[in-house]
């Protein structure tokens, strides 16, 4: 299918004219007037998505907020599911450990340093070697 073509005449600045002469065959033009209807077609692209700024903007924001939503719900849903674990460990340990509540607030004090002291990387290994200097002390 031939496209058709619509002569114009347009006066450009001869600095304009050197330039599209100079940079039609490098961009794979076959004449001058394919290389300024690309570039035309390119600048009302620009102009176009300038105007769409407005519509893009509140979409790109809500398509973020919503990604950002999702997360939320994941992480809040996972930390319920970890401090169902806790309790059902924080009974079992009741159940089995007699501790009276001083022991046990005297335990959470020195727990909460430790665990400030390691910036929260404190593991079983380390409660496991924090209790054996306990038991030498």
């Amino acid at each position: 299918m031939k496209r058709e073509n619509v002569k114009k005449t347009w006066y450009l600045r001869p600095s304009t004219a050197e330039m599209v002469e100079a940079l039609f065959q490098e961009n794979n033009c076959g004449t001058q007037s394919e290389f300024v209807e690309k570039a035309l077609l390119y600048y009302i692209g620009y102009l176009k998505a300038e105007k769409n700024m407005d519509y893009l903007s509140p979409t790109i924001m809500s398509s973020m907020r919503a990604a950002s939503d999702e997360g939320i719900t994941r992480i809040t849903r996972m930390l319920f599911k970890l401090a169902v674990e806790s309790a059902v460990m924080n009974n079992l340990i009741a159940a089995t450990v007699q501790f009276d509540p001083e022991q046990y607030n005297t335990l959470r004090r020195e727990s909460e340093r430790m665990v400030r002291k390691t910036n929260g990387d404190f593991g079983m290994t380390d409660a496991l070697k924090w209790q054996k200097k306990m038991d030498i002390d």
